[in-house]
C-alpha cells in the first residue's frame, strides 16, 4: 500500500485516521473540498506557473524537470514540483509553496514535506544534494508586470532537512507499519488528548461515546486538564465542577449546567457605558491573493473592496440607516475610503465583530494614504469589538464554544441566517468579486452584485440585531 506525502502528513497528525482512510474508505468522513481550499489550490498552481516560467528562462533550464515522480519498492510515493540534475550526478529538489515564508508549525511543516520527498527520491537510487523551498517574497510589491525574479525566493533548507531526516525515516517506517496492519483498535485515537480545533476528521468514528457538548467545549483547555478528565472517564460537562476549571472556562460550564446563557451584567454594563451615538456598525470585505492583483500590493495583502455600514442614530432608533459600497473593478481602496469618510461622521462609536480585522485594514489604508491617516486612526480609537462580549459577558453552551458571529446569530436571532445564500462567507465574497470585476454589464452581473451587497449587509445587520437583543436583556 503506497504512502504519499499527503498520507504521511495525515499520519503525523493522527495515525489511525490514515489507517481508516486506506482500509475503510467508505467509513472515512470525506469532507467537502471547500471554496477556501479551492482558492488555495488555484493559487498554488499560479505560483507554480511563475516558477516554471522563471526556470525556463535560465541558461541551465534543460537541467530542470517538473512534476517528477518518485515511487519506491517499499511503498513510498512523492511528486517533486521541480528537480535539477546536477553535473556531479546528484539532484536538487524544490518544493513550491504559495506562502511568504517557510512554515514549520505542526499543522504545516514544510520542512517535513521536503524531507519526505528527499527520502523517497533517495529510496529510488537517486542522490539528493540540496533541498529548496520556493516561496513568495512577502516584501515584493507589484509595479506593472509581475517580476518573477523579485516575486520568488529560492530558500535553501538542506541543513534543516538534514537535521530531521533520521527522525522522519523512523516516522515513515512507523507509517508503513501502520498501513500494513489489517486491523487496529478503533475504540479511540490519539486526538483524544488534543483540543477540539486539533481533532482529526475521524474523531467521531474513533470516539463515538463522547457527549455533545463535552469537555472539548471548554475554551483553552490544557492538555494536563484533559488528561485528568479523560483518566476518570469524565467527558460530560455535567460531571465537571466549576471549581475544577479556570475563570475563563467557568461561564461555559455554568451555561451547560443550567441549560441557559450565562450572563455577567457588569460586563454588559461596562460595554454599554462606552457607547456614544450615533453608532456605526462597520464591516469590510477584502480580497487577498498569492499573486498581487493590482500595483502597490504585496502577496497575500488584503484589498478592501466592499463595506457595509448600519447607522443607529439613537437608542430608540429601530430603523438604522444602511449605507454600502462595492467596487466593480480591481483597484486600491481610495474610492472606498472616500465614500466611507463621507458617510461615517466624526463622533460616535464604531462597532465591528472581531474588530482587529477592521482595524488592520484601517492601519494598512492609513499607510497607503497618509492624507487619510487622521480619519482612519480616529476610527481605530473609536472602535468597539462586539465579539468581546461573548467571551465572558454572554456565554451560551449553544454557541458550541465559538464566538464567531455565524455561530452566535442563529441562537440570538434565529430569523436572520446565512444559510441558503449564494454568498455565505468571506471566501465566497472574494470569489464573487473576482467574477464581478471581469463580467460584462448585464443581468448576470447585476444579480451577482446584489448577492454580494446582501451578504455584506447581513453582517452589519446581524451586529445591530445582536446589540439590540443584548439591550433588551439589560432592561429586563
Amino acid at each position: 500500500m503506497d504512502l504519499s506525502k499527503t498520507d504521511f502528513i495525515r499520519f503525523l497528525r493522527c495515525s489511525k485516521s490514515l489507517w481508516l482512510l486506506k482500509h475503510k474508505p467508505d467509513q472515512y468522513p470525506h469532507g467537502e473540498f471547500t471554496d477556501y481550499m479551492k482558492k488555495i489550490t488555484k493559487e498554488g498552481y499560479e505560483v507554480e506557473s511563475y516558477v516554471k516560467s522563471l526556470i525556463q528562462s535560465k541558461p541551465d533550464a534543460n537541467q530542470y524537470s517538473f512534476q517528477c515522480e518518485f515511487k519506491t519498492a517499499g511503498g513510498l510515493y512523492a511528486r517533486g514540483d521541480v528537480t535539477r540534475e546536477n553535473e556531479n550526478g546528484t539532484i536538487n529538489i524544490y518544493e513550491v509553496k504559495s506562502s511568504t515564508s517557510v512554515k514549520v508549525s505542526p499543522k504545516h511543516n514544510q520542512i517535513k514535506d521536503v524531507t519526505f520527498q528527499k527520502v523517497a527520491a533517495e529510496e529510488t537510487g537517486l542522490k539528493v544534494d540540496k533541498s529548496f523551498i520556493i516561496h513568495l517574497n512577502g516584501d515584493y510589491e507589484k509595479n506593472g508586470e509581475i517580476d518573477s525574479t523579485e516575486l520568488l525566493i529560492f530558500e535553501d533548507v538542506s541543513n534543516e532537512v538534514a537535521s530531521i531526516e533520521a527522525q522522519t525515516r523512523i516516522e515513515i517506517e512507523a507509517a508503513l507499519a501502520m498501513l500494513a496492519q489489517t486491523t487496529i483498535n478503533e475504540k479511540s485515537c490519539s486526538c483524544l488528548l488534543l483540543s477540539k480545533s486539533n481533532h482529526c476528521d475521524t474523531f467521531a468514528h474513533f470516539n463515538p461515546g463522547i457527549t455533545t457538548p463535552s469537555i472539548y467545549n471548554l475554551p483553552r483547555i490544557s492538555k494536563s486538564k484533559l488528561e485528568g478528565f479523560i483518566a476518570n472517564d469524565r467527558f460530560d460537562l455535567g460531571e465537571i465542577k466549576v471549581s475544577e476549571v479556570t475563570p475563563n472556562q467557568a461561564p461555559v460550564l455554568n451555561s451547560a449546567h443550567n441549560g441557559k446563557p450565562y450572563i455577567d451584567e457588569s460586563i454588559l454594563d461596562q460595554f454599554f457605558s462606552q457607547i456614544e451615538y450615533p453608532m456605526y456598525f462597520l464591516d469590510y470585505e477584502t480580497y487577498s491573493s498569492a499573486i498581487p492583483l493590482v500595483d502597490g500590493v504585496r502577496p497575500h495583502s488584503p484589498i478592501p473592496f466592499q463595506y457595509s455600514l448600519h447607522v443607529k442614530r439613537s437608542p430608540s432608533d429601530l430603523n438604522p440607516l444602511h449605507i454600502e459600497y462595492l467596487s466593480d473593478k480591481a483597484e486600491l481602496p481610495f474610492s472606498l475610503l472616500e465614500h466611507l469618510q463621507k458617510n461615517l461622521g466624526p463622533v460616535g462609536s464604531v462597532v465591528s465583530w472581531h474588530a482587529s480585522f477592521e482595524n488592520t485594514q484601517n492601519r494598512n489604508m492609513s499607510d497607503l494614504y497618509p492624507s487619510k491617516a487622521d480619519f482612519l486612526h480616529g476610527l481605530i480609537a473609536r472602535t468597539i469589538d462586539l465579539e468581546d462580549l461573548f467571551k465572558d459577558g454572554y456565554v451560551d453552551i449553544a454557541f458550541g464554544g465559538s464566538t464567531s458571529i455565524k455561530n452566535i446569530l442563529p441562537v440570538i436571532a434565529p430569523d436572520l441566517t446565512y444559510k441558503d445564500r449564494d454568498i455565505a462567507n468571506g471566501t465566497d465574497a472574494m470569489e464573487a468579486w473576482m467574477r464581478l470585476i471581469s463580467m460584462p454589464h448585464g443581468a448576470g452581473k447585476d444579480a451577482l452584485r446584489n448577492s454580494m451587497l446582501e451578504y455584506c449587509e447581513l453582517d452589519t445587520n446581524a451586529m445591530v440585531r445582536i446589540f439590540d437583543e443584548l439591550t433588551l436583556i439589560l432592561k429586563t
